[in-house]
């Protein structure tokens, strides 16, 4: 079953179709990664969406998606970023703590940062954001996102003040706030 709510699509409200439990929009976690390819933080990945018919195709944004049932929080960024940019994680901030509670199984503890979007009635959009370290040499995923690239943190930064309308709405929050740290 689903609902359609109005969701920012980066320069007007569209409405699209959620799914619901009851009267209740079901929120989808998703997982974004700022990876850096060393801890020195100087260049971060940037990628371009390439999802057809999209509103934001073709703006810049950082590598993520949905996160699966079942994975922990470490291995849905490390699938994503893998996935649409072809760069392994080699370390993933923020304290991860995996618990096993018998019967119940694992609970995983994780301390990344959480960005919203969409509220005052909008479908919101929950993205846990983690700070990554990873090599290799970046490679679209035509349909998913394209030119993958290290680009210079002060370049980014540049962009963001000059021309924030260059990037999803939601990386471009997502960059502010961790680059500015």
């Amino acid at each position: 079953m689903s609902a359609l709510y109005p969701v920012w699509s980066g320069d007007r409200w569209i409405e699209v179709p959620v799914p619901v439990s009851g009267d209740e929009p079901v929120v989808v976690p998703n997982v974004n990664g700022v990876v850096f390819p060393s801890p020195s933080r100087s260049h971060v990945l940037l990628q371009r969406r390439d999802k057809p018919d999209e509103p934001v195709r073709g703006l810049l944004e950082v590598p993520g998606g949905r996160w699966r049932a079942g994975e922990s929080p470490d291995e849905a960024i490390r699938r994503e970023v893998l996935e649409e940019t072809g760069i392994t994680l080699t370390a993933v901030a923020g304290a991860i703590h995996h618990h096993p509670r018998p019967p119940h199984g694992v609970a995983t503890v994780a301390m990344p940062a959480a960005v919203v979007v969409g509220r005052g009635g909008a479908y919101p959009s929950l993205h846990v954001v983690f700070e990554c370290v990873g090599e290799g040499e970046p490679r679209g995923l035509p349909g998913e996102a394209v030119d993958p690239r290290w680009w210079r943190v002060d370049e980014v930064k540049g962009l963001l003040d000059e021309t924030p309308e260059a990037f999803v709405g939601v990386a471009a929050s997502i960059l502010e706030t961790v680059l500015t740290r």
